[in-house]
């Protein structure tokens, strides 16, 4: 069973690197956490775009993910795409009708910029993601909630932001997805990320602006 699982995931692995062009700010997972001893599987398409001096690519996105149920409330979980992969852990508070948990991942993407002397950058992700879902019956949700993500850029000319590179620093962010279960084994979800600098030292601003929109399909795991 085991072998079965990893020959899944590389073979969703595949894909992404076959047709990934973007980093990841994705959220790609919902506020429950997966059953202890259980495995969830997902892929996803999404879209990245950015204003201000951010100016993020938007093509096309393919992510792979697995999360495992590390103890009661507590899970696990790697997202991969060609450009980078994340890892992180999240535990679930309360859980019902109403869902609440608290997540931290970190990860590495390599990032195609525009409008730099710079055409690409390596970037360290760091994601703090407090997850509610409210579920209206068995088969309809409405995750949501708010993110803390930290970027750390190198390979860009140094300026005088928050921490010191172009576009690095704290971006505050909201996260929105409906959970739509198709069977007792398959269900996807749309979600829209979106982020906004926390405070830009340099020009004074706070108008960067990332956003990532697609739609995961997870199996397993429920």
């Amino acid at each position: 069973m085991r072998h079965h699982h990893i020959m899944v995931f590389l073979l969703l692995v595949l894909a992404c690197a076959m047709f990934t062009s973007c980093a990841s700010v994705s959220t790609m997972q919902t506020a429950g956490t997966v059953p202890e001893g259980e495995i969830r599987w997902a892929i996803a398409s999404t879209g990245t775009g950015g204003s201000g001096e951010t100016k993020a690519s938007a093509d096309p996105n393919f992510e792979a993910a697995v999360r495992y149920g590390a103890a009661e409330n507590l899970d696990i979980g790697l997202k991969v795409n060609f450009l980078g992969a994340q890892a992180g852990v999240k535990y679930q508070f309360l859980r019902g009708d109403f869902d609440l948990s608290l997540g931290f991942e970190a990860g590495y993407q390599w990032v195609r910029t525009n409008g730099t002397e710079k055409p690409s950058t390596h970037v360290i992700e760091l994601h703090l993601p407090l997850l509610m879902e409210y579920h209206f019956n068995p088969y309809v949700g409405l995750m949501f909630g708010p993110k803390l993500l930290g970027l750390v850029m190198f390979d860009q000319d140094a300026r005088e932001d928050i921490w010191q590179k172009d576009n690095s620093g704290l971006y505050v962010g909201l996260a929105l997805g409906l959970p739509l279960r198709l069977t007792d084994g398959i269900w996807f979800q749309p979600e829209f990320n979106i982020y906004g600098n926390a405070y830009d030292k340099a020009g004074n601003t706070f108008n960067n602006c990332i956003w990532q929109a697609g739609v995961s399909v997870f199996f397993g795991g429920l």
